[in-house]
């Protein structure tokens, strides 16, 4: 009876440090690929890979992966294929300022 709870303990524990370490190093990855693009930490989005990241922001992409705490690019930064910018906010109309007045 003790022992099963302490493995449901241990596997617990395990999951979160997994789940907290991956949160981690993403954004790491993103911070790392902010710096590369010259752009906004805030415009990088981070895809996990089964061997690594791929982060993409301001039309640009590269694969990075993460070892001992620190982070690496592995390719070089080519133009994205994929455009993941969002769309503007529906409170905000093309051509207008940031009030709305053209």
């Amino acid at each position: 009876m003790v022992e099963d709870k302490v493995m449901k303990a241990a596997v617990v524990v395990g999951v979160l440090a997994l789940l907290v370490g991956g949160c981690f190093a993403s954004g790491q990855v993103r911070q790392q690929a902010a710096n590369d693009f010259g752009c906004p930490k805030d415009e990088i989005v981070v895809h996990q890979l089964k061997e690594g990241y791929l982060a993409r922001g301001c039309r640009k992409e590269a694969r990075y992966s993460v070892q001992d705490g620190g982070v690496a690019r592995n390719s070089e930064i080519t133009p994205a294929t994929v455009d993941e910018r969002p769309e503007l906010p529906i409170d905000r109309v093309p051509g207008t300022n940031d009030i709305g007045i053209h």
